[in-house]
């Protein structure tokens, strides 16, 4: 009996072996393990500091950094060829903080993405989960904090998203294939709030055109209550706007109850140089960070805001770069505040997954000012992105730091 149970569970074995080779040579799988590991030094000024009386002041600070270069992250990603064409593929992915290996968003295992979907050379790409919008991806290609200037290098609080500080939960995105160039995107996030559709609804449409050293995009992203959507909420707050000091908390800026983006970019690639320009126009609806007595519904606020990023790649292994970014801010009913920062920065790479970088950001505040101060009035408060704002209109930080991908 017990040669015959052996017998029979071989035979098991073996068919089940079988079927595998079988559906094996109808159909093509592949999955990877894949990330970066990035850290590196980060000296800033003028970092603000508020002490028990409640006055403030500034202090140059050294810390250690992570996800400079790029964002520090391991993930999962794999297809499966169906047939006539077809794919099905999945990417799974996360965020870590190299400094002390915490995730980036506290309760969020795979907070970059966590899609599934199926691709097709005729008919396009259609994924569902949490993933990024093609008007972030087609315009990000543009700025110089996702090329060589690190995620300090990038807007200010990143509040037009090329930076891609948040991401949509709960979408439907579908790309086009290429028309001779030209390729459509359009994202749709569900709210998932019953008896409210708008609530945490967002959307976005972009479109692309490449042809040789060309590349043109243009694209509009909306989202309803961006800090309780994507942003991680009071209590998590994810974005680039420092949370740090009670005099200039930047953060509630995206305290809003609707973000509206409008942008438009290009490049050309001059043989070793590659010039690049955009412009975006962000539009903050009810934000609290300008919420009183009076106003408790908060203020509209706009920003304007254009980069020229030029990178130079002066042998195969080194590249240099430099780019000029201004920001002018128009609170509703209020003068408008103007911001100018310059990235300067060069990239070695040591190999193909290894690279070395040094970049320094500077920027300046002037006009009316957005910080906040306790008697009501307002301040030139320079803040570099991802750092603690200044205690005066500038602010300068230097980077320095490896990075390597797996």
């Amino acid at each position: 009996m017990a040669d015959q149970l052996v017998k029979r569970s071989a035979l098991a074995l073996a068919s089940c072996a079988l079927a595998t080779l079988t559906m094996g040579a109808h159909a093509q799988s592949s999955v990877t393990l894949y990330g970066t590991v990035d850290a590196g030094l980060v000296y800033s000024t003028n970092q603000q500091t508020t002490h028990a009386d409640g006055h403030t002041d500034g202090h140059s600070n050294w810390q250690l950094g992570g996800g400079n270069l790029v964002p520090s992250r391991w993930g999962l990603t794999g297809s499966e060829d169906i047939g006539g064409g077809t794919t099905v593929n999945f990417t799974l992915e996360n965020s870590i903080l190299t400094q002390n290996g915490a995730l980036l968003q506290s309760g969020t295992l795979f907070n970059r993405n966590a899609w599934v979907g199926v691709a097709n050379g005729t008919y396009g790409t259609l994924t569902l989960g949490r993933q990024y919008d093609p008007f972030s991806d087609n315009m990000g290609a543009y700025a110089s904090s996702n090329n060589w200037a690190t995620l300090y290098g990038s807007h200010f609080g990143d509040v037009d998203n090329l930076n891609e500080a948040f991401n949509f939960n709960n979408s439907l995105k579908y790309i086009s294939p290429s028309f001779g160039g030209l390729t459509l995107g359009g994202l749709f996030s569900l709210g998932g709030v019953a008896g409210n559709f708008s609530q945490n609804r967002g959307w976005s449409l972009a479109a692309n055109y490449s042809h040789g050293p060309l590349s043109l995009s243009a694209g509009y992203l909306q989202l309803h209550n961006p800090l309780q959507a994507a942003l991680g909420g009071e209590s998590g707050y994810i974005g680039d706007l420092s949370c740090a000091n009670a005099d200039a908390s930047y953060c509630e800026l995206q305290n809003a109850q609707k973000i509206d983006i409008w942008g438009a970019g290009g490049s050309y690639v001059f043989n070793t140089v590659t010039v690049a320009l955009s412009y975006t126009h962000t539009r903050l609806s009810q934000s609290q960070y300008f919420a009183s007595t009076a106003q408790p519904q908060g203020a509209n606020i706009s920003f304007d805001i254009a980069e020229l990023n030029t990178m130079w790649q002066f042998t195969p292994a080194l590249q240099f770069g430099f780019a000029y970014i201004f920001n002018d801010a128009h609170p509703s009913g209020g003068s408008s505040t103007r911001v100018h920062q310059i990235n300067l920065g060069t990239v070695y790479n040591l190999s193909k997954r290894t690279a070395l970088y040094a970049v320094a950001i500077g920027q300046k505040s002037s006009g009316a000012g957005l910080g906040l101060d306790a008697s009501g009035g307002t301040r030139n408060l320079a803040q570099i992105p991802n750092l603690v704002n200044s205690d005066n209109d500038k602010q300068l930080a230097i980077v320095a730091g490896i990075r390597h991908n797996f």
